[in-house]
C-alpha cells in the first residue's frame, strides 16, 4: 500500500513534469505523452509502486471523465460558423481515414491473428484514425499554418474522436448482444449522433438563459460543470452519445453571442464563457497528464511479445498512413488547404481516445483487452514519432527552400 507522503510526492512530481512537458512541447513540437506513459510504466509494471488490478475499475470512470472534459474544452475553442464552413471537407477526411482504417485494421488482424471478428473491429475502432486534439491544436498553431488549415485540423481531431468512440460503443454493444447484424452499428451511430446533438443543443441554449440570472453568483462554473455531467448522463440514458452532447454543449456555449443573436437577445454571457474556458483548460490539462501516467500503470510488459507487438504496431501504422494520405489528397483537392497538405498528412499523433477506449475494454470485459492496451500504447508512440520527426523534417525543408529562393532572388545574373 502506498503511504500518504509518497503518494502526495508522486502526484506533485507528475504535475510538475506535466507542466514542464507542456512548455517543452510548445518549444520543440515533441509530445510529452510518451514520457508520461514511461513514468507510469516505471511506477507500475517495473517498480510495482502501484498495483495494476485495483486501478482497472477506477480507470474506466476516469477515462470517461477525461473525455468529457477534453471534448467540452475543445467545443468551447471552436465557432459554429467555422465548423459549418469546414465541415464538408472535414467529413471527407474523417470518413475516408477513420472508417477505412477501422475496418481494414479489424479485418486484417482477424485473418492474421485469428481474433474474433467483432473483437478485432473493437480494436480497430480504438486506433483507427484518432488525432489527439491536445497535440493537434497547439502544434498546428505553432507551425504558422493558415487559419482554414488550423480549423480543419481542429475539427478533424474532434470528429475522428467521436467516430472512434461511437464505432467502439456500437461494436461493444454488438459483441455483448451477440446479434449477428451489420445494420446495428449503423443504426446505433445514427441514433447516437441525432440524440446527442439534439440534447446538447437544447440544454446549452437553455443554460445560456439560466446564466442570465446567475451571472453575478459565485461558483457558476461549478454549476455549469454539474449540468455538463447531467447532459452526459441524460443523453446516455436515452441511448444517445453523451460525448457528442458534451461537444455540442461546449460548441454552443463557446459561440454564445452568435446563438443569442439568433434568438434576438441583447444580453451576452461572454465574460462567463471566458472564465469557463480558462478553468476548463486547467482541468483538461490535469486530467490528460494523469491519464497517460495511469495508462503506463496498467501497461503489461511481456518480453516475449515486445518484438511481435512492435511489428504489428508498425503494420497498423502503415495502414493508418496509407489511408491518411488518400484522405488528405481527397479533402484538400482544389482548395486553399492544398498548400498545407503535407502538414495535414503528417499530423497523425494519437493520444487520449485510443488510450481511454483500450482501458474501457478492460472494464467492459473484452477478452483481448490486455492485448489491446499494449498494442494501443505502441500505436500512440509510433504515431507521435511520425508526427514529431515528419514535421521537423518538413520545417527544415521549408526553411531551406525559402533560403534558396531568397538567394536566387538576390544573386546577380
Amino acid at each position: 500500500m502506498v503511504n500518504e507522503l509518497l503518494l502526495f510526492s508522486i502526484i506533485a512530481g507528475i504535475i510538475f513534469f506535466g507542466f514542464g512537458g507542456e512548455i517543452f512541447f510548445k518549444r520543440t513540437g515533441i509530445s510529452y505523452y510518451l514520457f508520461l506513459i514511461l513514468i507510469g510504466v516505471v511506477l507500475g509494471p517495473l517498480l510495482g509502486v502501484f498495483p495494476r488490478q485495483p486501478l482497472i475499475p477506477v480507470l474506466g470512470v476516469f477515462s470517461s471523465f477525461t473525455l468529457i472534459m477534453i471534448l467540452f474544452y475543445s467545443g468551447m475553442d471552436m465557432r459554429i460558423r467555422e465548423v459549418i464552413k469546414e465541415s464538408p471537407r472535414t467529413l471527407v477526411q474523417v470518413t475516408v481515414y477513420v472508417v477505412s482504417s477501422i475496418f481494414v485494421i479489424g479485418i486484417s488482424l482477424h485473418f492474421i491473428l485469428g481474433w474474433d471478428l467483432i473483437q478485432s473491429l473493437i480494436f480497430g475502432s480504438m486506433v483507427g484514425g484518432e488525432t489527439a486534439s491536445v497535440v493537434v491544436i497547439p502544434l498546428s498553431r505553432s507551425l504558422n499554418l493558415g487559419n482554414n488549415t488550423i480549423t480543419f485540423l481542429t475539427l478533424e481531431s474532434i470528429l475522428n474522436s467521436i467516430y472512434s468512440i461511437v464505432f467502439y460503443t456500437a461494436f461493444v454493444g454488438l459483441y455483448k448482444s451477440g446479434i449477428p447484424s451489420w445494420t446495428a452499428p449503423l443504426a446505433t451511430i445514427g441514433m447516437n449522433f441525432t440524440i446527442g446533438i439534439a440534447i446538447g443543443v437544447i440544454l446549452s441554449i437553455a443554460w445560456m438563459f439560466v446564466l442570465k440570472f446567475f451571472r453575478d453568483f459565485k461558483y457558476t462554473y461549478v454549476l455549469t460543470l454539474g449540468l455538463l455531467l447531467t447532459t452526459y448522463a441524460v443523453t446516455e440514458v436515452l441511448h444517445g452519445s453523451g460525448l457528442v452532447a458534451v461537444l455540442i454543449f461546449g460548441l454552443f456555449l463557446g459561440s454564445s453571442k452568435a446563438v443569442l443573436t439568433r434568438f434576438r437577445q441583447k444580453f451576452d454571457v461572454a465574460d462567463l464563457k471566458n472564465q469557463f474556458y480558462k478553468f476548463q483548460g486547467e482541468i483538461s490539462f490535469l486530467m490528460e497528464t494523469f491519464f497517460f501516467v495511469f495508462l503506463g500503470l496498467v501497461f503489461v510488459i511481456k518480453p516475449s511479445e515486445v518484438l511481435s507487438n512492435l511489428v504489428f504496431g508498425l503494420f497498423i501504422l502503415g495502414i493508418l498512413m496509407t489511408f491518411r494520405f488518400i484522405a488528405t489528397r481527397l479533402s484538400t483537392k482544389n482548395s486553399a488547404l492544398h498548400a498545407d497538405r503535407y502538414a495535414i498528412f503528417l499530423i497523425c499523433a494519437q493520444g487520449v481516445v485510443p488510450a481511454t477506449l483500450s482501458i474501457s475494454a478492460l472494464s467492459d470485459g473484452i477478452p483481448l483487452a490486455n492485448t489491446f492496451v499494449s498494442l494501443a500504447v505502441y500505436v500512440i508512440i509510433l504515431t507521435n514519432i511520425v508526427t514529431t520527426v515528419g514535421l521537423m523534417m518538413l520545417v527544415r525543408k521549408n526553411r531551406n527552400g525559402n533560403g534558396q529562393k531568397t538567394n536566387e532572388a538576390t544573386s546577380p545574373r
